[in-house]
């Protein structure tokens, strides 16, 4: 790094962003004033700039006119981005650094502001560069004869942000012109800060392992650094980072919006997601008041009438000091035993587009992170409980908070623990990363820190190859002694994932995936120039200075070597043999549409009853609306239809609107959770499926039953035995011999949509043999009239499929059961009956330990399905010894599945 004069710490934080700095001479970090646009136009500087970016719209007046004058002209960064922000929320562009870590959405696409309408968007990765742009300007315009590029710099992130986001974060800095720069984690920086002060640091000497709770606006931070006796006279304690908790969504952030809930919930949860990112502002202005010593009972706020006018006009609301105080006490600090596990719970907002934590309880969360680490902290201290503790982060300018945390620390703990006193929670990861780069040049203590977790490469099928030891220290170089080969003139990709902590990593040896989480992938194009069309590779790999992960591939010919970048996740190009199209597919599967929040934001109005009210028919046009924004439904991803299908149980009342709004429901519930399982939390939310819907429709017609058993069909892979046995009984009711007799019941069937309840039951494939038996049974009698629908011959197929969809292919029906059935479908005329002919090739088609007789029915069968002039995918299937692919599937069951998904 070049000769500066200063150096600059920059602390770009998920709510605000400070910058610090002091000379090179200098010992004590100064604040850096911020100019920023008022809403009013004016210029005024703050030593904190808010992380909000309001995008100026056309019929906007306002000119900004910042010192440095060569500014961006559609756009205000800071304090007055705030102001304007409420009054036009859907030009608000708010934590990009919770945005960049986000995994499930493209953060290199214009996706910001959020489930905005707003012509003219933002990418996670522009809004990080535009703050970072700002802070810039602000830098040079004050010392413009020693810009910042010029600078020593060090960049904070949080601890837990994985090699991708870190990555983007540098990438950011570097579009925004800071070239040569450090990154370093926020917790660490705290503790630079903290032990700057030398009397600080002495306190420390009798302590064995310090824990670090960095709770800020959007995140939650814990670290582990051990202390140990210095071996150097000059200093009194040698500091080491030795644990690093996963990455959470949670911090001052989810308080602010249960405040805003809590005013009104049934009103506010119609509220646009734009306009409650314009209330939580107002909220979090409150939860300060009322936190801070000597605070009032109560503050009122107000309500702003938004466009969409879902709350019409204005209104006010008092917040309660009391309520605030038991919602922190129950909801986010509870007193909890050391033991108590994460829940699992609805509460995770995605209103404001993040996927925010699902269990609120920052206590829950600090005895999982410690219960992880607990033989580390015994190795240390030779108890359960780290001895010393560090708070930072601007949700501890609450006394009320941080005594309540220490608190409950205590009580875990059989020796009281210090606390270590922490006097700038706002401002402390800034100066700490000033008085980081005065470590790395020697002048004081440095925390030496490595690799947070082991890392692999996927190099084949369930293959994992370690490139990267936990704790291995930056700027060390490793090289994996094996040889891969790759084809030139191709991309190759290589998927990185990282392992729990109890995993041990080795270089060069490879492992199964237990224990391991995809992170992204890495990618590059290797050059053709060369003649060769197979070159073996080695891999080099190591944590850079700057604090990224860098991967080589270098040639065994000592010639050529590639650089392997993080995927922009947009190529379809060929790959060569170490990777794939599973994972193209894996990464296809993990991202949102684009227009996901506007996709939220329409269901809303569809669903919610303010929504109903404003427009009324807005559900008629409901499928052509949701195409119009995700693309034709055949192309939704996994990720697209699970996050619809969150959003629709949030809305569950609305179907009861009228016929048409629960049919809508139905539809699009069972198209989004089909098969019924492969996502994460799939059980759950089947299971509130089951609640809302176990007693029947709220409208008794044939379209809307139609939907429900549908659903139902399309769901079943996660149904239980237990639940498909109760579908079976509802099935029986009308099917049974009794049911049939029943005048009662065969009125009450012409409104349940026969023929959907019929395909339903060929979907419960963990049925009792006796009551699958027993409904192919039913079935053949009712096919021996012909006025019987095909439909039947469809779900007979089903039930007596040699491959069954469920994978527990012990569930199938005996092999000898088949040979009646199949006597009677080689009867019908199939090319009357094409229904008879698929539930033919599903009864016979190639299956293990299949007998010759079934083979000699296979024989007949592929001579009928050509007599018959069949559709040629059948007799494909008929013979074919390989796993069924989504296209067949779609062409045999009648349904696909989601992008991304496989059985």
């Amino acid at each position: 790094m070049p000769e500066s004069a200063f150096r600059v710490g920059i602390d770009l934080g998920t709510t605000n962003s400070v910058v610090s700095y002091l000379s090179n001479e200098g010992s004590e970090p100064t604040l850096l004033p911020i100019p920023q646009v008022m809403a009013d136009g004016s210029v005024q500087e703050f030593t904190y700039l808010p992380s909000a970016i309001y995008l100026l719209a056309a019929d906007e007046k306002l000119d900004p006119v910042l010192p440095w004058r060569n500014g961006d002209k559609m756009r205000i960064v800071g304090v007055g981005a705030l102001a304007l922000g409420q009054r036009r929320a859907g030009q608000l562009v708010q934590s990009a650094k919770s945005w960049l870590s986000h995994r499930q959405v493209d953060r290199r696409s214009a996706i910001l502001p959020w489930a905005s309408e707003f012509a003219k968007k933002m990418s996670p990765l522009d809004a990080s560069q535009a703050l970072l742009m700002h802070i810039k300007q602000s830098w040079n315009h004050r010392f413009p004869n020693a810009p910042l590029e010029k600078q020593s710099v060090a960049l904070t992130l949080p601890a837990s942000f994985d090699e991708e986001a870190r990555a983007l974060t540098l990438e950011a800095a570097k579009n925004a012109g800071l070239e040569d720069l450090y990154l370093l984690e926020e917790p660490q920086a705290a503790c630079y800060h903290y032990i700057s002060d030398d009397e600080k640091l002495a306190s420390l000497a009798s302590k064995k392992m310090l824990l670090v709770v960095d709770i800020g606006g959007g995140t939650s931070d814990f670290s582990l650094v051990s202390i140990q006796p210095a071996s150097s006279e000059k200093k009194s304690v040698s500091l080491k980072r030795v644990a690093v908790g996963e990455h959470l969504l949670l911090g001052g952030d989810n308080l602010d919006q249960a405040l805003a809930f809590q005013l009104d919930p049934k009103q506010i949860s119609a509220l646009s997601a734009t306009r409650l990112a314009a209330l939580v502002q107002q909220t979090r202005q409150a939860k300060e008041t009322l936190l801070s010593e000597a605070s009032p009972d109560s503050v009122n706020i107000t309500v702003l009438g938004g466009g969409s006018r879902l709350i019409g006009g204005s209104q006010k609301f008092s917040v309660s000091r009391d309520a605030l105080l038991e919602q922190v006490r129950t909801g986010f600090f509870p007193v909890i035993d050391p033991d108590t596990k994460v829940q699992k719970s609805d509460y995770a907002m995605h209103t404001l587009g993040l996927p925010y934590e699902s269990d609120p309880a920052f206590t829950r969360h600090l005895a999982a992170f410690l219960t992880t680490h607990q033989e580390a902290i015994l190795r240390a201290t030779g108890s359960t409980m780290p001895d010393a503790v560090l708070f930072n982060g601007g949700l501890f300018n609450s006394p009320l908070l941080k005594a309540q945390l220490l608190a409950q620390l205590n009580a875990w703990s059989e020796t009281p623990i210090l606390a270590c006193a922490a006097d700038e929670p706002n401002d402390a990861v800034a100066k700490g990363a000033a008085l980081y780069l005065s470590a790395l040049a020697g002048e004081s203590t440095r925390i030496e820190s490595g690799v947070a977790h082991g890392l692999f490469l996927k190099v084949g099928d369930e293959q994992f190859v370690g490139i990267l030891p936990k704790g291995t220290l930056k700027g060390e170089t490793l090289t994996l002694e094996q040889d891969f080969f790759v084809t030139l003139g191709q991309q190759v990709q290589f998927p990185l994932y990282r392992s729990d902590d109890h995993i041990d990593c080795v270089v060069g040896q490879v492992r199964e995936q237990t224990g391991l989480h995809y992170i992204s992938t890495l990618s590059t194009e290797l050059d053709a120039s060369v003649d060769a069309t197979e070159t073996a590779v080695n891999v080099a790999v190591q944590m850079t200075e700057v604090g990224v992960l860098q991967v080589t591939l270098k040639a065994t010919n000592q010639r050529d070597q590639w650089h392997l970048d993080f995927s922009i996740k947009e190529s379809t190009q060929a790959v060569s043999g170490q990777t794939s199209a599973d994972q193209e597919e894996q990464d296809q599967a993990g991202l949102l549409h684009a227009n996901m929040g506007q996709a939220e934001e329409h269901l809303t109005k569809c669903f919610s009853s303010a929504g109903q009210k404003q427009a009324p028919d807005l559900v008629k046009a409901l499928k052509q609306d949701l195409d119009a924004m995700l693309g034709n439904r055949d192309d939704w991803n996994l990720a697209t239809s699970r996050r619809l299908v969150d959003k629709l149980l949030s809305l569950k009342s609305g179907r009861m609107k009228s016929a048409q709004h629960e049919r809508q429901w139905l539809q699009l519930m069972g198209y989004c959770l089909r098969p019924g399982y492969g996502a994460e939390d799939d059980l759950a939310r089947v299971q509130q499926v089951i609640n809302i819907t176990k007693a029947g429709t709220q409208h008794d017609a044939a379209a809307v039953w139609g939907q429900y058993w549908t659903l139902y069909r399309r769901i079943a892979g996660g149904l239980s035995f237990e639940q498909q046995t109760l579908l079976f009984k509802q099935f029986s009711q009308f099917y049974s011999p009794s049911g049939q007799r029943s005048r009662e019941k065969m009125k009450a069937l012409t409104t349940r949509s026969s023929d959907d309840l019929i395909r339903l039951v060929g979907a419960l494939e963990k049925l009792e043999q006796a009551d699958k038996m027993t409904t192919i049974d039913w079935l053949l009698k009712r096919l021996s009239k012909s006025s019987e629908p095909d439909t039947a011959w469809w779900t007979l197929g089903r039930i007596a499929s040699r491959h069954l969809l469920c994978g527990e292919q012990a569930l199938r029906i005996p092999e000898d059961t088949l040979y009646p059935i199949l006597d009677v479908v080689l009867k019908e005329d199939w090319k009357k009956r094409k229904q008879a002919g698929l539930a033919a090739v599903l009864m016979a088609q190639v299956s293990l330990e299949e007998s010759d007789k079934l083979k000699a029915y296979r024989h007949k069968i592929a001579k009928k399905l050509l007599k018959d002039k069949c559709p040629a995918q059948w007799l494909a299937r008929l013979n074919s010894q390989i796993e069924i692919n989504n296209d067949e599937l779609t062409a045999l069951v009648g349904e696909s599945l989601p992008i991304g998904l496989r059985l």
